[in-house]
């Protein structure tokens, strides 16, 4: 036995056709529900890589500490007067002049080299590179 409401449609359609527009109203709340999530991830994710190019520019200009200047001074330091001892001995009268020509150029290169009027302006992430030219600097490369 079929009940038939005033408008001639058994009950269960009512409820089915109610049931559906329910259903059809939910998932445009959920795809919005979506689209909105989507945006915010897309936007978290611009903010994210925005903020790891201006780190890597902070990380870029930061220039020498103090105990890598010190480093730096003492490889320059080592290398002038190993430079010297290849050519003259300790006792010679030249050779605290030709330690301060040696480290005097070394600087110059170095300065040069890293584009900077000081060397403690170096950035620190060249910081290995300038080691590494004063452990590895021959004169001759700039005569």
């Amino acid at each position: 036995m079929t009940l038939i409401n005033n408008n001639q449609q058994p009950d269960y359609m009512m409820l089915v056709e109610k049931q559906l527009q329910l259903t059809e109203s939910q998932g445009v709340a959920i795809r919005g529900l979506w689209d909105g999530m989507k945006k915010m991830q897309e936007d978290v994710t611009g903010k994210v890589e925005e903020v790891q190019m201006m780190v890597q520019e902070v990380r870029d200009s930061v220039t020498l500490t103090d105990a890598e200047c010190y480093q730096l001074q003492n490889a320059v330091r080592i290398r002038s007067i190993t430079l010297t001892k290849d050519r003259y001995k300790e006792t010679d009268g030249k050779f605290n002049e030709t330690v301060g020509k040696y480290r005097r150029m070394i600087w110059s290169k170095l300065k040069v080299l890293f584009s900077v009027a000081k060397y403690s302006h170096i950035r620190r992430i060249d910081f290995d590179d300038s080691i590494y030219f004063v452990k590895d600097f021959r004169p001759e490369d700039y005569i």
